[in-house]
């Protein structure tokens, strides 16, 4: 395949990381929702309560960062306290556009726990934004063998990383894949129509090109 017929379109790779980055928000809502003691253990402090809550809402300001980051000096902040404000955080940052500082959040994390998969995702897809292609291909993969709650996005996005390395048969197959784990959903769908509008085009040229028997 020829990368000439399969240009990126840059508002598709920021509408899913956008995508990639609610997840923690979404675990986080759905635990309190499950256990309502979850908010007396989670939020001992006001500043985590705030942190989530700011985060949940998509207030980017620096109130939220400075919410997060007092809620972190809170000497008596539980273990899944601060990996749910770290999360947060570095959504933020994400969000922000930050994201050598969510990288360095999403580090903090896996250092408490290594096997945190949504930890693993959103930091693959900072190195994405970052244009790490080779890092955020080996976090997402990470990501998507020790689990996480929105699989389709994590192949979107891991798509899109080995899209911009030039491993086509590789986007295309992560596109797929996130198409058949979420049917018609609205990104995974545009990019496979352009790989099909891309290889009718470039079939097209070809035959052009060809030259005639007299």
């Amino acid at each position: 395949m020829s990368r000439a017929w399969l240009p990126r379109r840059f508002s598709v790779l920021a509408l899913a990381l956008t995508a990639a980055c609610t997840l923690a928000d979404a675990a986080y809502a759905q635990q309190v929702r499950r256990d309502p003691s979850a908010v007396t253990v989670i939020g001992s402090d006001r500043n985590v309560r705030d942190c989530a809550e700011m985060v949940a809402r998509g207030d980017t300001s620096d109130g939220t960062i400075e919410a997060c980051s007092r809620a972190l000096n809170y000497r008596r902040i539980s273990r899944d306290a601060e990996i749910a404000v770290l999360v947060n955080r570095g959504v933020t940052y994400m969000r922000r556009s930050e994201n050598d500082r969510a990288v360095a959040d999403f580090d903090a994390v896996l250092a408490i726990d290594r096997r945190n998969g949504e930890a693993h995702l959103n930091r693959g897809a900072a190195l994405v934004q970052l244009r790490q292609y080779g890092p955020a291909i080996s976090a997402i993969t990470e990501a998507l063998g020790l689990g996480v709650s929105e699989p389709h996005k994590a192949y979107f996005n891991r798509g899109i990383a080995r899209e911009a390395l030039g491993d086509l048969r590789g986007a295309y197959e992560d596109y797929n894949t996130a198409l058949q784990i979420q049917p018609d959903w609205g990104p995974a769908s545009a990019e496979l129509a352009r790989f099909a509008r891309g290889r009718r085009e470039h079939l097209a040229t070809v035959l052009n090109e060809t030259p005639t028997t007299p």
